[in-house]
């Protein structure tokens, strides 16, 4: 038997007309909180202060020593990952840092976080990928 999981985010307008919610599979489930808790910042949860990662404690500051962030960075994702997420195993995070000069309306240079993950499903045993890009802070030289 398949267990459903619900696609986030949630659609809370959908509880109150009495609508199904979207469902999805585990690796699906997985990978959305895997996307949340990179895209969180500590302390934003109210109930759980650690839910979260660093990437967006230093979103603008500028960086020092790139290597020493990086490793930080992994080290923080990966300790909330093992934390959160129980239905993975075997849990090894990369993440890189890329100055790109970014042209919207002005030009700016941005900092690009590409985050890889690498894991096992606990209750398939099936080998679980991960890969989510995001950009942070205005103005970010190193």
């Amino acid at each position: 038997m398949q267990i459903e999981y619900y696609k986030l985010p949630l659609k809370l307008h959908l509880l109150t007309q009495k609508k199904e919610h979207e469902k999805c599979n585990l690796s699906e489930s997985v990978a959305g909180m895997i996307h949340l808790i990179a895209v969180t910042y500590f302390g934003e949860c109210k109930h759980d202060s650690t839910f979260g990662c660093e990437i967006w404690e230093h979103d603008f500051e500028n960086i020092s020593n790139p290597q020493q962030y990086r490793e930080n960075l992994i080290k923080s994702v990966q300790q909330t990952i093992q934390k959160q997420e129980k239905r993975l195993t075997d849990i090894r995070v990369d993440i890189q840092v890329e100055q790109i000069d970014y042209k919207f309306i002005q030009r700016r240079i941005k900092s690009r976080i590409t985050l890889k993950v690498h894991a096992t499903l606990l209750a398939t045993n099936e080998s679980f990928v991960h890969y989510d890009q995001f950009f942070i802070g205005p103005l970010s030289y190193f």
